[in-house]
């Protein structure tokens, strides 16, 4: 990358996020994420206040999926770094998110429940960073033991079909799971790249 070589100055912040999903038993998985904000030198806050470095948000949501609806059963979080006293409570906010199901439009209902004034903007980030690791959790899961595979048009049109190029209707990928699978999935219009790109 061309950037990083001109990177050479001091490292002053990151960001961690890391989502591991765990078999709870047949019909659900629980889905751990962690967001982790390091302050990596001091600052001054707007008072004039000296801040030193090290962690300012560290964040943690758990939540209970079942396998074959992909409902959030139980959802819970703890906030043991934040930086405004404000921030106490707004751990509880997640439980708005119980019951949703991980599919098309679950970002934005996100963000409608515990996004902006109703929630916290880290929290919501974790949230919205675990949806797609939960469902990559589910295929694991379900990969394991043949018999739990649910391959469906429904599963493929939801979570797969036209999500990157490799999962693209028309392409080799989709043909091959759908022959495979007995799928039958309807041809849809396909727009080609024009030529003047």
């Amino acid at each position: 990358m061309k950037m990083t070589p001109a990177c050479t100055g001091c490292k002053i912040q990151s960001r961690s996020i890391d989502i591991s999903s765990f078999e709870c038993d047949d019909e659900h998985i629980v889905v751990s994420g962690e967001l982790c904000d390091r302050r990596l030198v001091p600052t001054t806050d707007l008072k004039g206040n000296p801040n030193e470095a090290g962690v300012v948000h560290q964040l943690r949501i758990c939540m209970k999926v079942a396998t074959r609806t992909l409902v959030i059963e139980e959802i819970e979080a703890d906030m043991q770094h934040f930086p405004h006293e404000e921030c106490a409570g707004m751990h509880r906010s997640v439980e708005a998110i119980r019951g949703l199901t991980l599919s098309p439009g679950f970002s934005s209902r996100v963000k409608k429940k515990v996004g902006g004034r109703n929630g916290c903007i880290h929290l919501t980030t974790l949230l919205l960073a675990m949806a797609p690791a939960a469902l990559q959790g589910y295929w694991v899961h379900n990969d394991r033991k043949p018999e739990r595979r649910q391959i469906s048009g429904k599963h493929l049109e939801q979570y797969l079909i036209d999500t990157c190029r490799v999962w693209r209707r028309e392409g080799p990928l989709v043909k091959m799971v759908s022959e495979t699978a007995g799928i039958d999935l309807p041809e849809k219009n396909v727009k080609k790249p024009s030529a003047d790109r």
